[in-house]
């Protein structure tokens, strides 16, 4: 008699087999950029590390490229800003793609600029200032028993002189929900001087930390505007269209290790656009994990 976790693996097993072939059958007769249609994709990475993939925290540096070299090849990579201006103008979507990074890790620098150049691919940093430098431990890197390391502001500029934006992602990675009108506008404030005297970057969009909305939500988008960003976005794991982003931009963060490679990705992409317009449960269970607990001091 099979034990009921030998049954679960087997099970998860079979449906990652099934939705990769799928997904090679989409993209091979290219019906993948029919089904996308009215639909663009942001996608969100955190830390790129030498070390196995963990989630959505962690991607590992041959996972990166895997991912790099599928969006290069199957879909249309375009630069965030040019995304956003797609959804305010109500241009026609046509499954188009945005690569972004939240936080600022130093391997964002290190390693992933490089892949990102192989590939010719545009990427927006989101940057939280107060890191930069600092020796910040981060809550969620250390409930992984991992160190964070940030970027240095001479890196930050290096992701420019590349050809890539950068936004922020506030001053300390700050629980927005948590927060009064005067201290959101504070932190936004002075993420934005942090980067235009540091770096010489007028950063035009806002990442919000956690990724999660929240009933103040609105007010951090009116303060945003009100301080000259010209987006704001999730990470609660849906695509964006017309429909749902008059507030806030949805985007999709990245789990290696909940496909077998990025062909199984792509088919929870398009049935996410043919189902409801809410983020997908596990793209949204995925986010609650990382926003269950503001950073700490």
């Amino acid at each position: 008699m099979k034990s009921p976790n030998r049954t679960r693996r087997l099970r998860r097993f079979t449906a990652g087999l099934f939705k990769e072939a799928l997904g090679r059958i989409l993209v091979a007769c290219r019906a993948h950029h029919w089904l996308l249609r009215g639909k663009v994709i942001v996608v969100t990475f955190h830390s790129v590390t030498r070390q196995s993939s963990d989630g959505t925290l962690r991607c590992s540096l041959e996972d990166f490229e895997r991912y790099c070299a599928f969006f290069a090849r199957h879909l249309r990579v375009e630069t965030f800003t040019r995304v956003v201006e797609r959804l305010q103008r109500h241009e026609p979507l046509n499954g188009e793609l945005s690569v972004t990074f939240d936080d600022g890790y130093a391997d964002n620098a290190e390693l992933a600029l490089g892949v990102l150049g192989r590939w010719h691919l545009p990427a927006t940093f989101f940057i939280s200032t107060g890191f930069v430098e600092s020796d910040t431990q981060s809550h969620w890197d250390q409930k992984a028993n991992v160190r964070s390391r940030w970027m240095s502001w001479p890196q930050v500029a290096q992701l420019t002189a590349a050809g890539h934006e950068v936004g922020s992602h506030t001053v300390s990675h700050a629980n927005l929900a948590e927060l009064q009108g005067a201290d959101i506008a504070s932190e936004l404030r002075r993420s934005r001087d942090d980067l235009s005297m540091r770096a010489g970057i007028v950063p035009k969009h806002l990442a919000v930390p956690y990724g999660r909305a929240f009933p103040s939500l609105e007010q951090v988008v009116q303060i945003a505007r009100e301080q000259g960003f010209c987006s704001v976005s999730l990470c609660r794991g849906g695509v964006a269209h017309h429909a749902n982003s008059d507030v806030c931009i949805e985007r999709w963060p990245i789990d290696p290790t909940a496909y077998r490679s990025p062909y199984g990705w792509l088919l929870d992409v398009v049935r996410e656009c043919w189902s409801h317009d809410a983020p997908s449960p596990a793209g949204a269970a995925r986010a609650r994990e990382r926003a269950s607990t503001p950073i700490g001091p």
